[in-house]
């Protein structure tokens, strides 16, 4: 029963701070309804989903790639079924989803603080698999280290933020995670572009090739980027390709 109530109290404040952000963003009464009730059974889900990331957490540098190729092949490979089975014009298609992501270092950690920038989609065929996107791309996939913060006194907790965009020019994949140094965020950007040649095998898929062709991994300060950039004129060759 507590544990229940837990939660219950967990999805109400995480809710909240999604309706705050979007007002801020300037979202119509409308859209911050949706927005938050949409979120509201995302974050059961999610708390389901980290039960399961308790279990098996990345250890290693290659875990962590491994898993982010994993969620950006399988994200692209959704857009090609939604255009292949004609539910989205990809000449069309825009997105964009931002989020801003505090996970206290604690022990079975399932709550944050989660603040969402934006939520565009211009066709409802988009919002399934950009929910799901979204929440995979929340926690930084491990990458961030510890520190103290102002939103949970007395406790470290790890930042990090991710955006992706589909605009005129390009797909967009932005993964950024905080460490305690630049030292610390050049050498994690190093092991992380070592990493992704490993993965660099003829026998990829074509989405997975290109994905690995256009994802570097650079410092800035004490952050690190994990960038995957496609320009839009090659993703309808590329799912022509992928589809063969």
């Amino acid at each position: 029963m507590s544990a229940s109530k837990n939660k219950n109290s967990i999805l109400v404040l995480a809710t909240l701070g999604v309706y705050l952000g979007l007002a801020l963003a300037g979202a119509t009464p409308q859209v911050l309804a949706q927005a938050a009730m949409a979120r509201q059974f995302d974050l059961k889900d999610e708390l389901e989903h980290r039960d399961d990331l308790d279990a098996k957490p990345p250890e290693t540098f290659r875990d962590s790639v491994q898993v982010y190729l994993d969620d950006v092949e399988y994200f692209l490979t959704g857009l090609q079924r939604l255009t292949a089975n004609g539910k989205l014009e990809l000449d069309d298609a825009r997105f964009v989803v931002a989020q801003s992501t505090l996970l206290p270092c604690t022990v079975s950690n399932k709550a944050g603080s989660y603040t969402a920038e934006k939520f565009l989609a211009s066709a409802k065929s988009l919002e399934p698999g950009l929910e799901r996107f979204s929440k995979l791309l929340t926690d930084g996939y491990s990458l961030q280290d510890c520190l103290p913060n102002d939103k949970f006194p007395g406790v470290e907790a790890t930042s990090s933020r991710f955006e992706t965009r589909f605009d005129e020019k390009e797909f967009l994949v932005e993964v950024a995670v905080r460490k305690a140094s630049s030292d610390r965020a050049t050498a994690l950007a190093a092991a992380l572009t070592e990493t992704f040649t490993v993965f660099r095998q003829p026998s990829n898929s074509p989405i997975r090739t290109s994905i690995l062709t256009n994802t570097s991994a650079r410092a800035r300060n004490d952050q690190v980027f994990v960038v995957t950039r496609l320009p839009r004129a090659g993703l309808a060759p590329l799912f022509a390709h992928a589809a063969k």
